[in-house]
This record gives structure tokens, sequence and C-alpha cells, in this order.
């Protein structure tokens, strides 16, 4: 299957032939073994996970779209980090903490405080 995943910005982070891919969806971890009927695929954030001729890699992602056709699947996402935390739970984790962290400034804090955070 042919791979191309880049983010909103047009930057490429993988283009090639994968074996299998499991892309984070709304319905949980969708694994692929060949291109199915042409759909398209909400992504959510968390791991997407490919198999090449080298091994497997994992990138993380934000929200994303996977269009997939008889041509391969391509892969759009705002975010993608080539060195992602090592497990999904770490990952919600860390997001829980930040929006109590975000909470938190909204209730105590001032605007100032809450563009810092952001920024």
């Amino acid at each position: 299957m042919y791979l191309k995943i880049t983010t909103t910005e047009n930057m490429l982070a993988y283009e090639g032939d994968i074996q299998k891919i499991s892309l984070p969806t709304e319905q949980g971890e969708k694994s692929l073994t060949e291109t199915p009927l042409p759909m398209v695929i909400k992504l959510v954030p968390g791991l997407i996970s490919y198999q090449n001729g080298s091994g497997t890699h994992t990138l993380s992602i934000s929200k994303g779209i996977a269009l997939i056709d008889t041509y391969g699947i391509r892969i759009t996402s705002s975010m993608i980090t080539q060195t992602p935390l090592k497990k999904l739970t770490e990952l919600r984790s860390n997001q829980y903490l930040l929006e109590l962290k975000l909470q938190k400034m909204k209730s105590e804090g001032n605007i100032e405080d809450i563009s810092s955070l952001i920024l």
C-alpha cells in the first residue's frame, strides 16, 4: 500500500510503501493490511503505527483525516510528532493534566497567564 502523511502546512512526515497501518479513530484502533474500498476516516489524537521494509514506525498525531482510495492512504493532521511518547496512556494522562491546568487558570488566573500557557 502507498502511504503519505502530511501536516495541514504540507510538511511531509512520511511517503512510501507500507505493509500495514494502525489508525486512531473514534471507534478505537483501525488496522489495515490492504487498501480497502475508498473511504474517509476521521482520526482522533493518538498514535499511528505503520510497517514498511525497514520495520515498524510510530507517529503521534493530533486530530486528522485519512483519505483512502485505489492509490493508497493519504493522512493529513494539524500536528505530527515523529518521536511520540511510548504509550497512548501517557498521552492521555498529559492531555488530562494540561486540561486541569487550563481549567484552574481560567478560574483563578488572568488572561496573560492563560496566554503564556498557549505560547
